[in-house]
């Protein structure tokens, strides 16, 4: 039998997915189908890795091992983000498509329906499944109707209410929220040995993203890009046309097609979380600023608009992510941006 302190489970993860997640262990009655909804960078990766580890560990005794072949499986990646298992298979949008296809759901359905290697669980999960084309959900959703026996499926989705309703009506749908603060900072210094100022400001940086903050302190290439968009932002606040355009230049003259797109969302997001600041620093509410150790300088640069005018700005951004779903050209948006504020 397994016991609940025998599970092992991510240190900055939802507590209560986490507790919904081990009750259906500790009963074994993991439920066929699950849609993990939450904001980008959240965990919802996280924590599906670990349910399928836990789930295919040969150790029953403490899980997961980390030690078991399974296990030891989970640790071998034959890409960025899909682990060598033959009991755990892994899809989402390749690089240069706008959707999920239906070829890809084919064969990720016919994974499933293989014969367990061990005699256990087959498990499947979609990143961004939002992003299925409407062939590719409604071939998934056949699948969804008919689960077989100890198969195991996971929509991960930051837009779950972009899914078609005949796929959430067939899923336990877990809704991830913001970790706390404190916890991401706590994480970090006691874990991950960051020193306190640094944890700090990364804990504030991620907005309750655990997977951010990780990521801005794993990846110096992720975090000088979006530093360098804080401050481009707002060295071009005071800046003529001319300089606003040529910021436009450089940020879409690199990339095209949807790897362009995703550029140009990324951009505006970080737009957005200074926009953000320059409300929270008006009204005085500096505990929630999210860029602390730019604070004073963010300040200085949003004298000039009055509350009026960064709410309008913040509008134009949340339209901006629209015309970009809507196929609009990244240059065209984000020049519309640039030149309107």
């Amino acid at each position: 039998m397994i016991m609940k302190d025998k599970i092992v489970w991510p240190s900055l993860a939802n507590e209560q997915i986490i507790k919904y997640l081990e009750k259906s262990i500790l009963e074994n009655n993991p439920e066929g189908s699950y849609v993990f909804s939450g904001p980008d960078n959240i965990g919802k990766s996280t924590v599906a890795k670990s349910f399928a580890q836990i789930l295919l560990c040969k150790n029953k005794g403490f899980l997961p091992c980390g030690v078991c072949e399974s296990c030891r499986r989970f640790t071998i990646k034959d890409n960025e983000e899909y682990f060598s298992h033959g009991d755990f298979t892994f899809v989402t949008r390749a690089k240069d498509k706008k959707n999920i296809s239906i070829e890809q759901i084919r064969d990720f359905i016919r994974v499933l329906n293989m014969s367990s290697f061990a005699g256990g669980y087959k498990i499947g999960v979609v990143k961004h499944a939002e992003l299925l084309s409407t062939e590719a959900a409604n071939a998934l959703l056949k699948t969804l109707e008919e689960p077989k026996e100890k198969t195991i499926i996971i929509l991960i989705s930051s837009e779950a209410e972009l899914l078609p309703t005949t796929i959430l009506s067939r899923c336990k749908i877990l809704y991830f929220k913001p970790v706390m603060t404190e916890k991401i900072y706590d994480y970090l210094v006691k874990e991950r040995n960051v020193s306190r100022e640094k944890a700090r400001n990364l804990s504030r940086l991620s907005l309750g993203r655990p997977a951010l903050a990780i990521k801005f302190l794993e990846d110096e290439e992720f975090y000088y890009f979006y530093n360098n968009n804080v401050e481009d932002f707002l060295h071009i606040c005071g800046s003529g046309i001319n300089e606003r355009l040529m910021l436009v230049e450089e940020l879409t003259g690199k990339e095209k097609g949807q790897a362009g797109t995703r550029i140009a969302h990324r951009v505006i997001e970080i737009w957005q979380g200074v926009c953000r600041d320059w409300l929270l620093l008006l009204l005085g509410q500096n505990n929630y600023v999210q860029h602390i150790y730019l604070a004073d300088e963010i300040k200085h640069q949003g004298i000039e608009y009055t509350e009026a005018e960064i709410v309008r700005l913040s509008k134009l951004l949340s339209r901006a992510h629209l015309y970009l779903k809507a196929n609009v050209s990244p240059r065209l948006v984000l020049e519309n941006i640039v030149l309107n504020f």
